[in-house]
């Protein structure tokens, strides 16, 4: 019988959590694509993980989950385990939806507040892999969750790489709430970005420059192409100035 990939809702001894099922994984072309892209533009940072599923993504994404335990970072509590599922607890509401029910006032404080949740997470020399605002969340007392972690960067990139990795798609997913990214997500992120050591800023501004052909032709197509130029050239920008 095949089983398909669920996340279901369901209170556990009194608390809200959330039973996820692992399928299993079936992206082999669409992953060696990417992958041929990658080398094309020198952007070893994004180059796809294996997306392996069932028992195997279920065993990534707890070890993820205790990896992240000990940088500090806020991630479910695992409540329990079978073979290719884990139970988790609730961690708060994603960012995504916050963020579409806030001014941009708060969303420029909240995207600021999340870069800076992983930088943290850098800093003690972990990284997070999909940062997406759908996979962040913000907790009860504030402060900024991290889920969906079943892809493991690290086995196809290094440390650096990886985190460089976080920058870029966690530009991707918020940019659209700008409504001039490349500056606006520029000044967000620049005060953040001077955290992060030398090493990874340097090699975030050189992969952003291999992508400015990218980032060209984006900016002529459609409204989420256009979102991927603004996400770059505000990191640009951040990075330049």
């Amino acid at each position: 019988m095949k089983i398909e990939h669920a996340v279901i809702r369901m209170d556990a001894l009194g608390r809200r959590a959330w039973l996820k099922v692992y399928a299993e994984g079936n992206r082999g072309w669409t992953l060696a694509v990417l992958d041929l892209l990658t080398r094309f533009f020198d952007t070893p940072s994004l180059r796809p993980p294996a997306h392996w599923g069932g028992e195997r993504a279920c065993a990534i994404e707890k070890r993820r989950i205790e990896a992240l335990v000990a940088c500090g970072a806020l991630v479910p509590e695992i409540l329990g385990q079978g073979a290719n599922a884990l139970l988790l607890g609730d961690i708060g509401h994603t960012l995504k939806s916050v963020l579409h029910e806030v001014g941009p006032e708060r969303q420029v404080q909240l995207i600021a507040q999340a870069a800076r949740a992983m930088v943290e997470v850098h800093a003690h020399d972990g990284y997070i892999g999909q940062p997406y605002a759908r996979n962040l969340t913000v907790a009860e007392d504030g402060r900024i969750g991290f889920l969906d972690l079943e892809e493991d960067p690290l086995e196809s990139m290094t440390l650096a790489q990886a985190q460089v990795r976080d920058w870029l798609i966690f530009a991707a997913g918020v940019s659209r709430y700008f409504a001039d990214p490349s500056r606006q997500f520029a000044d967000a992120i620049r005060p953040v970005l001077r955290d992060e050591t030398q090493a990874t800023r340097l090699e975030l501004l050189r992969q952003v420059r291999r992508l400015r052909l990218v980032e060209r032709i984006s900016g002529r197509l459609g409204a989420r192409a256009q979102r991927i130029a603004g996400a770059l050239a505000g990191l640009r920008n951040a990075l330049e100035s």
